[in-house]
């Protein structure tokens, strides 16, 4: 690491002499030949059949399928919710035993 920086010093360096070699007027950097992409080459269509208008489509009987199963989803969630919550106010009951009753 500190040899790639020494080299660095010494290449700004090697620019200010030049400069200096040049009476102080910018150097004319060479010139990069422009590098041209080639054109993209055109995507081929897939083979298959083409995508389906799922809404369009669907018959009565699919639609109401997805429906069954978006609101059995929505009763899960809601289970485990309440689930969750359960837990967590169980978590936070403290059981209080007198010191009396403890000692026998």
């Amino acid at each position: 690491m500190l040899q790639l920086s020494i080299e660095n010093i010494s290449l700004k360096f090697d620019e200010l002499h030049q400069l200096k070699a040049n009476n102080w007027k910018p150097l004319t950097p060479p010139e990069i030949q422009e590098r041209r992409m080639p054109p993209p080459v055109p995507k081929k269509p897939q083979k298959g059949h083409p995508p389906l208008a799922r809404d369009r489509s669907l018959e009565s009987s699919e639609r109401q399928r997805l429906e069954a199963r978006k609101r059995l989803l929505a009763a899960k969630r809601a289970a485990s919710v309440r689930q969750s919550s359960a837990t967590e106010s169980a978590d936070s009951i403290e059981i209080y035993i007198p010191e009396a009753q403890t000692r026998l």
